[in-house]
């Protein structure tokens, strides 16, 4: 990474990745290129991407030492985990290795939920798109030898294989209780010794969450709720399925795992960094890097994306780059703008208008009339008359907003005795305006730390000026001209 580029002190985080909003490419476009697909569409992202991370290290930990290397995954869905698991005996040399998957791809949620996730898988299932995909996604990776499939329920089909014949078997089908008991119970018996079981969605131990809760979520066999105890939301079924089979599990970040010890099963010595998205997920994956000048970055594929912090259209504002460098210097274009565009109405609500201009967020009373920023004498009486204050952050200027109202209601005067409304806000006692504050005198200390970083950095770039024109002239001013073009409205 180039030297300019690490003032900006950005980081990658495995841990806190996410599903893209929109990933790489599109689903019709992975089908028609020969392409894996594992974006939004068909739910055929299951699981946080941190899991996977964690299984393709996992996996590497568990095969590196094994002649073969035979793998049982209950549940395929989309193919995340088989072709995580196939990429790393690829890694691994291990050509002779098999990966047998099974899974019903039948309905299995219940009609009464009506959530959005589920009832996108019911239909993926009801299309058979998703077993298409299935099959389209091992194809494309090169895993048809080493990928066996077999369309059937685990209550059927396990018992008839044969015992002490798996490495490592991956449990992440059914989530209800009983049929997470059954897979667990086949696999101890089908695991050799020295091999591993490992399963997914075990979000909070039996002994984390509030035991009337779960029982009752156990009961109306309830397949994922937010238990009030802890405030993480779980599958009951997995955790109380576990709970009962094994006295001690490793785990982390939902994804557990027991290795087999002569009759026992114990948590293995398991130390899982240097994560990395397998490849086949990272079109579908942001990776946060950081915050420059008002974005989160993210990586995203081959490239990167950024989102502003503030603003009620936060996504459709997104900036894409083909690396980092490219997002930072656009980011910095985009920012110099800002502090020298004309005043911009953010948003209207009741009774004050939004107003970003020279990168402060305007609180103004729609009883003032027009304003004219340019007007310093206008700006001050405003000030002065508690009609109009300034934020930093559009999320402060609601909440100030919302602050105003109660003291509306409750019949008390904007201003404080000095006439001015931030005065009068700075007495007020109500929690938010104090959070209000707080927040503001943190963000002033994060804009003045950010202003030392961009100086150095204008130092610093003063010596490669020529380098920067030159690499300005090309694509840089392109896409600046794009962003002007876009932030060309008037409030």
């Amino acid at each position: 990474m180039e030297s300019w580029i690490s003032d900006f002190d950005l980081q990658k985080s495995i841990t806190d990745a996410r599903i893209a909003m929109q990933s790489e490419y599109s689903l019709s476009a992975a089908l028609e290129r020969g392409l894996p697909y594992f974006g939004r569409q068909l739910a055929a992202f299951q699981s946080p991407p941190v899991r996977y991370a964690l299984l393709a290290q996992f996996a590497r930990s568990v095969l590196r030492g094994k002649a073969m290397g035979n793998i049982l995954e209950i549940g395929s869905w989309a193919g995340a985990s088989a072709l995580t698991f196939g990429s790393v005996l690829q890694e691994l040399g291990k050509s002779n290795g098999r990966i047998l998957c099974i899974d019903r791809w039948e309905k299995y949620h219940e009609a009464g939920d009506r959530s959005v996730h589920y009832v996108a898988m019911n239909d993926a299932i009801a299309t058979g798109e998703i077993e298409t995909l299935f099959r389209h996604n091992v194809r494309v990776c090169g895993l048809e030898d080493m990928v066996q499939v077999r369309k059937a329920d685990s209550r059927k089909t396990l018992p008839e294989l044969d015992g002490d014949a798996f490495d490592l078997v991956y449990i992440d089908g059914s989530h209800k209780k009983d049929d997470v008991v059954h897979d667990v119970q086949q696999a101890k018996r089908l695991v050799r010794q020295g091999g591993v079981i490992c399963g997914d969605d075990l979000e909070a131990l039996r002994s984390e969450v509030d035991p009337a809760e779960h029982q009752a979520a156990l009961t109306r066999n309830q397949d994922f709720v937010l238990d009030p105890l802890s405030g993480r939301s779980y599958h009951p079924g997995v955790t109380e399925a576990v709970a009962a089979l094994f006295p001690n599990v490793w785990h982390q970040c939902g994804f557990w795992c027991v290795e087999r010890v002569g009759e026992d099963w114990k948590p293995p010595a398991l130390h899982l960094d240097n994560l990395e998205i397998p490849f086949h997920l990272r079109h579908a994956v942001e990776i946060p890097y950081g915050v420059v000048y008002g974005h989160e970055v993210f990586q995203l594929g081959d490239g990167f994306v950024a989102y502003p912090m503030d603003g009620p259209y936060w996504f459709q504002n997104r900036i894409a780059g083909g690396c980092l460098e490219e997002i930072v210097v656009l980011l910095e274009a985009i920012d110099h703008m800002e502090q020298t565009r004309a005043p911009r109405l953010i948003e209207s609500r009741g009774g004050f208008n939004i107003v970003r201009y020279r990168g402060k967020c305007w609180v103004v009373n729609q009883s003032a009339g027009k304003v004219d920023f340019h007007d310093a004498e206008q700006v001050d009486s405003l000030l002065a008359s508690g009609q109009l204050f300034e934020t930093d952050t559009v999320s402060e200027a609601k909440a100030s907003i919302a602050c105003m109202q109660d003291l509306r209601m409750a019949g008390e005067p904007l201003e404080g005795a000095d006439g001015r409304s931030n005065r009068r806000l700075t007495d007020n006692k109500a929690r938010v305006v104090e959070t209000v504050l707080v927040e503001q005198e943190q963000s002033a200390k994060a804009i003045r730390a950010l202003e030392e970083k961009q100086a150095i950095l204008e130092q610093r770039l003063g010596k490669r000026e020529e380098e920067l024109l030159s690499l300005q002239r090309g694509w840089v001013l392109r896409m600046v001209k794009g962003v002007m073009s876009m932030f060309q409205r008037k409030p």
